[in-house]
């Protein structure tokens, strides 16, 4: 449980670190409809992390009654906050596909007004998916030292809900793949023609971003499958075992699209250079009179890629 702790904060520092990076990111290739979706979507990834330390922390402390309506609120916020994710993803991948393939007609598509309009419409769908666990019946169980602890919901919603986690899960790994080949492929052609070779690490960076969340989704869906066997079996361990394992799985999804940014876009990763160095640079103003200047390269040759 330590090590699990320790590195599920890990990951958590992580993702708080570049999505403030991103947010507070000062060039021009992020203000548009790309970086409203992602920030729309990290600041959901950001607060759901949190609700799922709770849940975790109620399983492994074997909090009471007490915490009843907490852990519904939880629950509830998780899931939309995971369907959440997947919209805003599946829309960040459509912009790439857009950048690239349909580049006439971007601007046409990714008006402010659309983009606004695709992020309350994600937020509104992530929340009626779970709207129908508002008030749903929470189990409890008294155990053998005559603790009270949380055990599951209703198995008729149970069902419902892993059945949700599953089809959306599959959904996205198809879209997901299917697009990420298609920009892929467009991407080598037009690397072909420019007769530009030192870009290769978009490539890998793009199949490795692709590979990560297909393999996510897919133990999502692992997962939720096992939990349902569990509950209708009433496999009261396995259950618990299959409910822990989804934490870590989310955390490793929620930090694939920054880690990916950061591989796929030399604008941010200057930027987050600079800020080491100004850092760098008050430290030694403190000592020293002058201090050098940073220096700020910028390589515009891959917007594209990057939005």
């Amino acid at each position: 449980k330590m090590v699990h702790n320790v590195a599920q904060t890990i990951i958590e520092g992580f993702l708080h670190y570049a999505t403030s990076i991103t947010i507070s990111f000062k060039a021009k290739t992020f203000k548009n409809a790309f970086y409203a979706i992602f920030v729309a979507t990290g600041i959901t990834d950001t607060a759901s992390l949190f609700t799922c330390c709770f849940l975790r922390l109620n399983r492994e402390l074997g909090l009471g009654e007490e915490y009843r309506v907490v852990l519904l609120s939880c629950y509830i916020f998780s899931g939309s906050a995971f369907i959440a994710h997947l919209l805003g993803e599946t829309l960040i991948t459509i912009n790439r596909y857009s950048a690239l393939c349909l580049l006439n007609k971007y601007d046409l598509i990714w008006t402010k007004k659309n983009v606004w309009a695709a992020v309350v419409i994600q937020y509104i769908v992530s929340f009626a998916v779970f709207a129908h666990t508002i008030g749903v019946e929470m189990i409890y169980v008294r155990t053998s030292d005559g603790s009270v602890i949380y055990k599951g919901i209703d198995k008729g919603t149970d069902v419902i809900i892993r059945s949700t986690y599953f089809i959306a899960s599959m959904i996205y790994a198809t879209i997901g793949i299917c697009i990420n080949t298609r920009i892929l492929i467009e991407w080598r052609r037009l690397r072909k023609i420019d007769g530009c070779l030192k870009d290769r690490h978009h490539d890998t960076g793009l199949l490795l971003y692709a590979l990560v969340a297909y393999i996510c989704s897919m133990l999502v869906c692992a997962q939720q499958l096992t939990k349902a066997i569990a509950v209708n079996a009433s496999m009261d361990e396995l259950s618990v075992w299959a409910s822990m394992q989804y934490f870590w799985i989310y955390d490793v999804m929620v930090s694939a699209p920054p880690f990916s940014l950061l591989l796929l876009s030399s604008d941010l990763r200057q930027e987050k250079l600079n800020s080491f160095r100004q850092n760098a640079n008050q430290s030694v103003m403190t000592i020293s009179v002058t201090a050098p200047s940073a220096r700020k390269t910028v390589d515009r040759r891959t917007q594209s890629m990057c939005i």
